[in-house]
């Protein structure tokens, strides 16, 4: 027992392949997470009834929610972070060239993506609204006057008698594109993101992390603080040639203590706390170094050898998919089954994220078997 405890608390010894292995394997199970989170049945509401869970009456529903909105919340920000690393991490410096083809290639992967899945997600509300038989289908009113601003932060007048859905104005049509949206924002700035972490090193870094965590930010769309700071740090390991393996390895047994000790308090214990977003926050950052350190373990131990290359080109796919999926499978489990009781709900909410999970993948496989070019485009060419 000793030797295994040993064994796992032990800081790694980093082999060149492992950083890229451990980033790789961990897209997909964070877009899991992604979707079970979206799954959520919080707040959904059928004509005069809304479904609010309380961990009083409800609580392996609520708790089981909680884990993807506490716990396991790090994912967009691993992704902003990792994000802010590979766009540095392979060049010695950057100049007017290499700013070019970066965002060239940014062109295919992000933006090419993101007009058609967000004019995917208008044509299928527009066409919803439009059919008597299908209006329930959908909680939107869209207006062809406001259409070029689907596609920035205009989310879609919402109709109280449908569900009641994540999103706002800040939101493109396509909400989960927020983050593509963002990312963009990101590139197109990396030279003034570049020559600050050249400049300030580790300190400007940790002042955008200290505005960050206080949420002390100009809410602009598409500067969000989390993207920005999550990048910059990203971009600070990339540009000074950080192995992330090596670097969080130093603290792998404080974050193996600590990340399940702040998940314990977050979702146990704070609940009431007015403080609560400050111990969030740190939980995201502890969360991303311990995903990094765990990941890495299974690695070295042979628990994982390979990162499934099926799974990992279909992330994107699911990221895209997913939110239209989710809409519908919940629109048609609800109308089927009206859960009752604790168990009922959290049944749902686990059955409503696998079937989207899976028909996600189906259709993604099927999509590249038929059309393979079309596919990679869609996907940003992954």
């Amino acid at each position: 027992m000793k030797k295994l405890i040993s064994s796992f608390m032990k800081a790694p010894q980093p082999r060149p392949e492992l950083q890229s292995q451990v980033i790789n394997f961990l897209r997909f199970p964070l877009i899991i997470c992604l979707v079970f989170f979206h799954s959520s049945s919080l707040g959904i509401q059928i004509g005069d009834m809304i479904f609010e869970i309380n961990p009083k009456d409800m609580p392996v529903n609520y708790y089981s929610m909680l884990i993807f909105s506490g716990p396991l919340a790090f994912r967009n920000h691993f992704f902003f972070f990792v994000s802010g690393f590979l766009f540095f991490s392979s060049i010695k410096q950057l100049d007017l060239s290499i700013y070019k083809n970066k965002i060239r290639n940014r062109v295919n992967s992000l933006f090419v993506p993101y007009l058609f899945w967000n004019l995917t997600a208008f044509a299928v509300y527009f066409t919803l609204q439009n059919i008597p038989q299908l209006n329930a289908f959908t909680n939107k009113d869209i207006q062809l006057q406001n259409f070029f601003s689907y596609f920035w932060n205009n989310f879609g007048e919402m109709r109280a008698e449908h569900f009641v859905d994540f999103g706002s104005k800040n939101y493109p049509i396509a909400s989960q594109f927020w983050f593509i949206r963002d990312l963009m924002i990101a590139a197109l700035i990396s030279p003034a993101i570049y020559f600050f972490c050249k400049y300030t090193k580790i300190y400007g870094v940790l002042l955008i992390g200290i505005l960050w965590y206080f949420g002390w930010w100009l809410n602009i769309t598409g500067f969000a603080s989390m993207c920005i700071f999550f990048f910059t740090a990203g971009a600070y390991f990339g540009i000074n040639k950080r192995n992330l393996i090596e670097d969080f390895g130093k603290v792998r047994n404080l974050s193996f203590v600590l990340y399940p000790a702040i998940s314990i308090v977050y979702c146990l214990l704070s609940r009431e706390f007015v403080y609560r977003v400050y111990v969030h926050h740190a939980l995201i950052v502890i969360g991303i170094v311990f995903a990094f350190n765990f990941v890495a373990y299974l690695f070295e131990k042979e628990i994982v050898k390979s990162v499934p290359k099926f799974l990992a080109s279909a992330t994107f796919f699911v990221f895209a998919s997913h939110e239209l999926l989710i809409k519908f499978f919940r629109k048609v489990a609800h109308m089927i089954i009206l859960p009752e009781n604790d168990l009922e709900f959290t049944a749902l909410f686990f059955l409503s994220a696998i079937m989207v999970i899976f028909c996600a993948l189906g259709i993604y496989y099927i999509s590249r078997l038929i059309l393979p070019k079309f596919t990679r485009i869609i996907t940003g060419g992954r």
